[in-house]
């Protein structure tokens, strides 16, 4: 780093005057020529490890700052880059004067009124204030913050508002409320305040860092060992983009925070798209953050894998499950005509105009996830309403299409699907960990095809073709078995008793790599990396692996929990039993086995009219859909 790189003036000066940090003060003004080696700016970017007992020379501080993480005084998160700490300053900046003006707000009427009186005489023949003041000075900037952040809210809450805030009728209905509602004279609405979608946008850089900080904060300040991050796409007719979220157990909850949206190209290399990950990482979360990812089908999981635990959405596995061995192609090369003219009667019956949804319903309460494709979704909802549309389509006088129905093989085919969508909706569950459910789902579907593989005809058929692309698609990684393990309703119990013993080395094996984050203090400093002992090398590392083995196996001979319970819960009520188990529990059981979340459709469909509008940058366009999920 150069020293005109640390000389770069700060934004703004500001002074925390409710820091609990003696570092985090004051800044000095940016044109002050001795700002770069001022001491409080010094003490506010200072390195995790500090010299003792002596002043390093300048050239030997740039050096150490180089090579140490830049700390932010004020929270103490920290960050690789400085022009990281330098936007987290900035979004700290803008968050006290957010607060000092809300306190503003709150003063009584009468200093309100007493501050505008000099400037709310208004001369109606000219449209000037009788001070000589422009139209423009008429409101201050921290009003014109306030007004631009309801507008950002409004924006978030539908962005279909990007191009209703700048029409003529939402100009009159404010510029009505404001003659209505005006102590200090009527004004115009376009003369103070100009459009509103520029005024929006002027401060959304504004309201960006502002939101950025508490999410930043939020994930540096996880008490875990880790958090999820997921990489999934979304397509919406032609066109699909990325959506990065990350997830953290935060109390008894998950909680997660949308970091960043992408317009997906066919060019896109999994390189790629990891590099774009890391980059918006790299501005939340320090890169010793142990992260396990979850990614679909378009993202190669080969590039996340060196960052990471990488693994599959669960849905998009099953889905490729179902999409193999129902695919025409794979349905001919079987000769199984009568499943595919199966499905196409199915898709007749099912697609007429209203029929689906107003005429039958849908199937069930809870909807998939968007990245199930609705490829069986016609045989079901036929399998389901089946009597139903037989009265329909007798009324109409269309039995044609009824009689030319295979009742027998529908009803197979629909006994081997509704468990498999079935599975696909409890493992995209947003509201409870489920992680632990992947093993135990793998186990009852594989359990399921081969006893209906022993029947005769087509059915057996399917069933072997649905085996071979459950092993091929549906792959369980160790952390899977892992997660199962610390269900307390579940343990071991899904899994044959051959599979106990490595699934226990598992867990032992994941306790001893990450066991060094258990020992850091609550400090900031990040912690050294050190070699692994060899076998006998260390005897204090040997009892420490022992203890660990002997606690998951104390844990493992409780009795299992009958009714289903609360994971989270469970873990805080056992942590001091239970120590490394339930650090390990806290970060594993909050990523979710599912990359796509249900608002996907809808925030990959606004981000994309967006784009095809060309209504904002992809910069703000990206900086709008982090407000419109982690602001509202």
């Amino acid at each position: 780093m150069a020293l005109a790189d640390l000389a770069s003036p700060v934004p703004q000066a500001y002074r925390r005057t409710n820091c609990k940090s003696p570092d985090f003060q004051s800044f000095p003004s940016p044109t002050d020529p001795s700002m770069c080696l001022d001491s409080q700016f010094q003490s506010c970017l200072q390195p995790s490890r500090k010299a003792s007992g002596f002043v390093l020379p300048l050239t030997q501080q740039l050096l150490f700052l180089r090579t140490e993480p830049y700390t932010c005084g004020a929270c103490g998160i920290q960050f690789q880059f400085y022009n990281n700490l330098l936007e987290h300053m900035q979004s700290h900046a803008a968050d006290n004067e957010n607060n000092i003006a809300s306190n503003q707000s709150r003063s009584p009427p009468a200093v309100v009124e007493e501050k505008w009186k000099p400037q709310a005489q208004r001369n109606s023949a000219n449209n000037t204030t009788s001070s000589g003041l422009t139209p423009n000075s008429m409101i201050p900037e921290k009003e014109r913050q306030n007004i631009a952040e309801r507008l950002l809210r409004v924006m978030c809450a539908d962005l279909g508002a990007l191009s209703v805030v700048s029409g003529k009728e939402f100009l009159k209905l404010a510029q009505t409320l404001v003659d209505s509602g005006a102590r200090y004279g009527a004004f115009s609405v376009t003369e103070i305040l100009g459009n509103f979608n520029t005024l929006a946008l002027k401060h959304l850089p504004r309201m960006y860092n502002q939101v950025k900080v508490k999410v930043t904060c939020a994930l540096g300040s996880n008490a875990c060992l880790g958090i999820g991050v997921t990489c999934h796409s979304q397509s919406v007719g032609p066109d699909s983009c990325y959506i990065l979220t990350a997830y953290q157990a935060e109390g008894n909850h998950i909680k997660s925070y949308v970091l960043g949206v992408k317009g997906a190209d066919i060019r896109d290399s999994g390189d790629l798209v990891h590099h774009w990950v890391q980059n918006v990482l790299s501005e939340f979360v320090m890169s010793e953050i142990r992260t396990v990812y979850v990614t679909d089908c378009r993202v190669s999981a080969s590039a996340f894998s060196k960052a990471g635990m990488c693994l599959r959405c669960s849905a998009c596995a099953l889905n490729s499950v179902v999409q193999s061995v129902l695919s025409k192609r794979t349905l001919q090369a079987r000769s199984m005509h009568e499943v595919i003219e199966l499905l196409n009667v199915c898709e007749d019956l099912a697609g007429s105009t209203g029929l689906a949804k107003e005429t039958f319903g849908s199937l069930e309460e809870t909807s998939p996830p968007p990245c199930w494709n609705s490829v069986t979704d016609s045989l079901l909802l036929v399998h389901e309403r089946y009597e139903q549309i037989c009265e329909f389509y007798s009324r109409a006088k269309k039995m044609n299409l009824i009689q030319s129905l295979n009742k027998h093989l529908l009803s197979n085919l629909a006994a081997i699907l509704t468990p498999v969508k079935q599975a696909v909706i409890e493992l995209s569950n947003e509201s409870q960990p489920t992680l632990q459910l992947v093993l135990p789902t793998y186990v009852r579907l594989e359990k399921l095809f081969t006893a209906k593989a022993n029947d005769a005809g087509t059915v057996s058929k399917l069933c072997h073709l649905f085996l071979e692309a459950l092993k091929e698609n549906f792959k369980v990684h160790p952390a899977h078995k892992v997660a199962m393990i610390l269900d307390p309703q579940q343990k071991l119990r899904p899994v044959p008793p051959y599979q106990h013993e490595e699934i226990i080395g598992k867990v032992c094996e994941l306790i001893n790599e990450v066991k060094e984050s258990w020992t850091e203090e609550a400090d900031f400093e990040p912690a050294a990396k050190k070699p692994r002992s060899a076998p006998g090398e260390n005897p204090a590392a040997q009892e420490d692996d022992r203890l660990g083995k002997n606690e998951v196996y104390d844990y493992l001979q409780e009795p299992l929990f009958q009714a289903t319970p609360d994971l989270f819960q469970y873990w805080s009520c056992v942590t001091q039993k239970h120590t490394k188990l339930a650090k390990l529990a806290f970060w594993l059981l909050a990523v979710p086995a599912v990359g796509a979340r249900s608002g996907c459709v809808n925030m990959c469909e606004q981000a994309l009219l967006i784009k095809r509008r060309r209504l904002l940058s992809p910069e703000d366009m990206n900086k709008l859909m982090f407000l419109k999920s982690n602001m509202l």
